[in-house]
Order: C-alpha cells, then sequence, then structure tokens
C-alpha cells in the first residue's frame, strides 16, 4: 500500500537540507509508528520518494512525498500519527492513496514559486523574464553546455514587489542568477506543483 503525503516547511524548517529532509522523515515515520516498508539489502532504507529538492532557504508548500506501508493503514490514521509531534515549521496537510504506478517525478514536472524582493530587484527579473530567449552557459570538466531557459517558463506574473512564476524542473536560482540578483536580496517560497495535464 503506498501513500502520497502533502506538506509544508517553513519557518526554520526551510534551512534544512534535502538529505535532512529524508532523515528528518525516516525518524518522524518511526517516532510516529507507521510501518513503513524498507528495502532489501545491508543498509535497509524506508521506501519513500520525494518531489524535486528543494532550495536551503527556500520555504515549501504542499510538497509531495510518497512511502509504501507494510501494513494497511488508514489515511486519517497516518495523517493523524504524522501531525501528532508538533514539529515546528512542519506540518501534514492532507494524505491519500496512490493508485497504480503513480511517480512524483514523472508526474509532476511544474513547480510554482513564489518571489518577492524589493521593487528594482523584482523590476530585474521581470525584465530577464521578457526576455525572447533566458540563455544560461555552464562549464563543467571544459565541456560547455548551454539551454534556453525561457522554454522552461509554463507562466508567470508580477503583481507589485512579487513574481509568481510556474517552471518545468528548473530552480528558480538559475534566473536569479542571470539576472544578477543575490539570493539572499529575495524571499522564495515554492507553493507547490502542477502536472503536465
Amino acid at each position: 500500500m503506498k501513500k502520497r503525503v502533502y506538506f509544508d516547511k517553513f519557518g526554520e524548517m526551510k534551512f534544512i537540507s534535502h538529505l535532512d529532509l529524508l532523515r528528518f522523515f525516516d525518524r518522524l515515520l518511526k517516532k510516529s509508528q507507521i510501518p513503513v516498508k524498507y528495502s532489501q539489502g545491508f543498509h535497509p532504507r524506508p521506501k519513500m520518494s520525494f518531489g524535486s529538492p528543494i532550495s536551503l532557504g527556500t520555504e515549501a508548500y504542499n510538497e509531495l512525498m510518497d512511502f509504501e506501508l507494510e501494513t494497511p493503514m488508514s489515511n486519517e490514521e497516518v495523517f493523524d500519527r504524522l501531525n501528532s509531534s508538533n514539529v515546528v515549521g512542519f506540518r501534514v496537510n492532507k494524505v491519500e492513496d496512490v493508485i497504480g504506478k503513480s511517480s512524483i517525478m514523472e508526474e509532476y514536472t511544474i513547480m510554482v514559486y513564489e518571489i518577492e524582493s524589493e521593487e528594482e530587484i523584482i523590476i530585474k527579473l521581470e525584465t530577464l523574464l521578457n526576455q525572447e530567449e533566458i540563455v544560461e552557459v555552464k562549464e563543467k570538466k571544459g565541456k560547455v553546455t548551454t539551454r534556453n531557459l525561457k522554454e522552461r517558463i509554463k507562466s508567470f506574473r508580477r503583481e507589485g514587489n512579487m513574481i509568481e512564476m510556474e517552471i518545468i524542473n528548473t530552480s528558480p536560482n538559475s534566473y536569479l542568477d542571470l539576472a544578477g540578483i543575490e539570493q539572499q536580496d529575495v524571499k522564495i517560497k515554492r507553493l507547490g506543483y502542477k502536472t503536465n495535464n
């Protein structure tokens, strides 16, 4: 039996890395006495999977996590047990059954972000997003790769000193870098995912 958990990570919890998040869930599931299925082999790990990793310092809402149960348990009971620890900066919003071979990474490729800052910084970002092409050039081990990040933008809109954007499997940090904006000068929230449908 596979469950999908929708959770928020905010406040101090936004400073934990993706690896720390894996450890956090491993401990939380044990503490909540939820019978998770483990992999076989020398280093058994809980059978769980997440959406795209969250950048350090980014608040995230309606994040996704799938895990397999060793024995059946209702969605209500999983929800109550996960929230019973009352972890500051963390809450579960919903638990549902996963039907078939649904995979978060395959099903949810569009991420919704909210970026807030001073007006001049938001104008810089908006100017970049309005370009016909947004070319990123990277060099790794002597090999140069280029990609047009404009193609990754599904939509964006500006409201005052905030831009909300829907992007395909890309970090907003890539756009900030190209706009010459320091990450510490903006407040980023990931608001959740959308399917490609």
